[in-house]
């Protein structure tokens, strides 16, 4: 059975000047301040570094009230993993996989996590950043920013403002089994389901 999701997706065909221009100010306010405060974002395969990262990522699900993923299944999944940095301590990061959608494979932000300590520092605004350069220089012309929530409800609000900041909110169509696509829409669509389903994951 069908149901109906959401994503945002940035545009990667302008040059890097124009699409830094093209964001908002708050936008390109957040990086400048992370970059002033000494972030730095780099690509790592190093196990100590997914060790690291993961208990942030861990961290930032289970007050999502949402199970995380083990560490393996995590890498798994990823193409590519970044870090962001303060000094040598890591305070988030990010990882990319690729999906079949509209027809071709574009990069997926799949995951992306950080220390809430850190949060005027900007650290998501440059992660996300250099995960456009990142896929701009492989020559991808768009870039997925893993799902935004239709009738978003509690801390979902917050991370969909993040998201459509940078791009254009795009609606598409996915295949579900029908007890699975029935409970999406109960969720989607009711406060009571919406609530239990919280409350299950509890």
């Amino acid at each position: 059975m069908k149901d109906i999701n959401a994503t945002v997706i940035v545009n990667l065909k302008l040059n890097e000047e124009e699409m830094y221009n093209s964001f908002p100010r708050d936008i390109k306010r957040g990086i400048k301040k992370a970059k002033n405060y000494g972030l730095i974002v780099k690509e790592t395969k190093v196990d100590k570094d997914w060790e690291e990262f993961y208990e942030i990522y861990k961290k930032t699900m289970e007050e999502g009230k949402t199970t995380p993923k083990t560490l393996d299944k995590l890498k798994d999944k990823t193409h590519a993993f970044f870090i962001c940095k303060k000094n040598e301590k890591i305070i988030g990061g990010g990882g990319i996989w690729f999906i079949p959608k509209y027809d071709i494979k574009i990069p997926r932000l799949s995951f992306a996590a950080f220390l809430k300590e850190y949060g005027k520092a900007y650290p998501m605004d440059i992660l996300y950043w250099n995960c456009f350069l990142w896929a701009k220089n492989k020559n991808y012309d768009k870039f997925d920013l893993g799902g935004w929530q239709i009738n978003a409800k509690g801390h979902l609000k917050g991370i969909n403002k993040f998201k459509e900041r940078w791009g254009e909110i795009v609606y598409y169509y996915r295949n579900y089994p029908l007890h699975i696509a029935i409970g999406r829409k109960l969720v989607r669509n009711f406060k009571f389901f919406w609530w239990l389903n919280r409350k299950l994951k509890e």
